[in-house]
């Protein structure tokens, strides 16, 4: 029997992947066995148990070790979900202070997608050079610190002089790591990266993968980059802010923060209106920040739980 090696999927294919052995900087070239991808389909990230091919140098995948966590679409109509990625230790959520102009709902959008995914986020208030107090800056990071527990940094990747002491305490936190980068066009995502990196990434960001793997690219394509001291996922087919996908029964457990209160409301479909009778969140005070804070999040779910409904459950399986 062929001696057995672990490896971890940075490129991925059809059935052909670029693996690389963990410890080491080599790379090779594993097809997946018929009875593997009919079980779950590799994806980037994924640590799998590679063999030998009886001809030729490829390897062939013949497990794969569980998964921590998968980043994934789901797709409706066919009841299913669609995995991009696997075991993430960080997702970095980026938001620029200037512009883009700052919206706390996108960030809420992104939290939703960090908690359904069961990966760990930390968000990234970046362009600090050019804040000039555009938004409550203090109460932002109030509001995903203390409700959801979230580590919040704030920095200038342009003049990263100015948050240095900020910047090397997310380089220790990246440290050996495998991050996600999410965030709307313009905030400085590509910049953030490579100073994290010290430069390293600039050379091979929005590159496509090379050799037997060019071309096999959809939009649910990812790849692994490695930044030297941390490994950065990229994919084009988690940048979506839609919530279309998510079932209006499951979208309150994806707000953790808001659970309590809505426990406590009178009756099980209240809809945290103004003439909603017996809501929890008529209680609070929004003189007191933690309440306000609380009150904030619960108008995000809102607009995600309106946007839920706007389409019948019957249209989206059709």
């Amino acid at each position: 029997m062929q001696d057995k090696v672990q490896g971890k999927i940075f490129r991925s294919g059809k059935r052909r992947f670029e693996c690389r052995i963990p410890g080491s900087d080599e790379f090779v070239e594993a097809i997946a066995l018929r009875e593997v991808i009919r079980g779950s389909h590799p994806v980037v990230g994924d640590n799998v148990i590679l063999q030998k091919a009886v001809s030729g140098d490829a390897y062939e995948i013949t497990e794969i070790v569980e998964r921590e966590n998968e980043i994934y679409r789901r797709i409706v109509r066919e009841n299913k979900k669609k995995v991009i990625a696997s075991n993430l230790d960080v997702l970095f959520i980026v938001t620029a202070v200037s512009k883009p102009d700052y919206k706390s709902g996108l960030i809420d959008r992104y939290l939703l997608r960090a908690i359904e995914w069961d990966i760990p986020a930390v968000i990234i208030f970046n362009k600090m050079d050019q804040f000039e107090d555009q938004f409550d800056l203090e109460f932002e990071k109030y509001k995903y610190e203390k409700l959801l527990g979230a580590q919040t940094f704030s920095v200038s990747s342009e003049c990263p002089e100015q948050s240095e002491e900020e910047l090397n305490i997310l380089r220790e936190k990246l440290q050996n790591k495998t991050a996600i980068c999410l965030g709307q066009s313009g905030v400085g995502k590509s910049k953030l990266i490579s100073t994290l990196s010290d430069g390293k990434v600039e050379l091979i960001s929005r590159r496509l993968a090379k050799g037997v793997l060019k071309g096999s690219h959809t939009t649910t394509w990812a790849e692994i980059i490695d930044c030297e001291n941390f490994l950065l996922v990229d994919s084009p087919g988690v940048r979506s802010l839609s919530v279309l996908d998510v079932p209006k029964e499951e979208l309150p457990s994806f707000f953790p923060d808001l659970e309590p209160y809505f426990i406590q409301c009178k009756f099980k479909d209240c809809r945290h209106e103004e003439k909603s009778k017996g809501c929890a969140f008529h209680e609070l005070d929004e003189n007191e920040i933690h309440d306000l804070a609380v009150l904030d999040r619960l108008e995000s779910f809102k607009k995600m739980r309106d946007e839920v409904e706007s389409i019948p459950e019957w249209k989206k399986n059709s």
